[in-house]
């Protein structure tokens, strides 16, 4: 059957062939076209485990503001529905600490326990495409949007430091080895992977004759490691809001 990758590769496909195929009849008329934009934005969020029973009780995340400089281009296909592309870079910096007891991962086939505070900083820069149909409501001065992005992964980081605590091979509630005074520091960059894809949700406010700004929701489908390297019992998965400031540049 579909390896894990190459399901969420079809489900994607499948979403935007959906779309396209809904918004595929496109009215000939003298107001049809192109409008092509830039945009500045900001996203608001990070990595965080999934099913989310794992997230631990103490689990404080820091993301950090990072600009992100794009470009779109919609066309509008029906009555007060248009189909929108983009491509953005973007560089996602999130630092998290949390408190946790138990937590199972493995390392060179070695599984361990550990119970204790630790910290964890990450780091993505990629390319995002995302791809959507978008409502206008009939005054043209708000909209909704929802569709499908990808992403490519041009440079990833993943560091937690394991501060305090205990840690022990023997099971669950047996952690009886204290961790050195300077910790205990794992790095996961060369296991993380290169592509996401998921949700994307949206409003969108026209506030000047060419100026946009716009609220969305993302959810990414897919574990940030590699499908051969798993550490933990859960996924990891991007979850984030961004905010987006949009100038239309030509009105083809």
């Amino acid at each position: 059957m579909f390896s894990k990758q190459s399901r969420y590769i079809i489900e994607t496909a499948g979403l935007i062939f959906i779309l396209l195929c809904f918004f595929g009849q496109v009215r000939a008329d003298d107001s049809t076209r192109f409008n092509l934009g830039v945009q500045l934005g900001t996203d608001v969020g990070g990595c965080v485990p999934y099913p989310f029973r794992y997230v631990p009780e103490t689990f404080n995340m820091y993301p950090k503001i990072n600009l992100s400089l794009g470009g779109k281009l919609t066309f509008p296909v029906k009555e007060q529905w248009s189909l929108g592309a983009e491509v953005t870079y973007k560089t996602l910096s999130t630092s998290a600490d949390a408190r946790v007891k138990n937590q199972r991962f493995e390392d060179d086939g070695q599984i361990q326990y550990f119970t204790g505070s630790a910290e964890m900083n990450m780091q993505f820069t990629m390319l995002e495409f995302p791809l959507y149909a978008k409502y206008a409501f009939p005054s043209d001065n708000y909209r909704l949007l929802f569709g499908a992005y990808g992403t490519y992964v041009l440079q990833s980081k993943f560091v937690t430091l394991a501060k305090k605590g205990f840690v022990g091979t023997e099971g669950p509630d047996i952690v009886s080895i204290p961790l050195e005074p300077e910790g205990m520091e794992m790095v996961f960059s060369d296991a993380l992977g290169r592509w996401d894809a998921g949700l994307v949700l949206g409003y969108e406010r026209k506030i000047m004759s060419r100026f946009d700004l716009g609220l969305r929701f993302m959810w990414g489908f897919k574990d940030i490691f590699k499908p051969e390297n798993k550490y933990f019992d859960y996924s990891m998965i991007h979850i984030r809001g961004v905010v987006v400031l949009s100038y239309t540049l030509l009105r083809i």
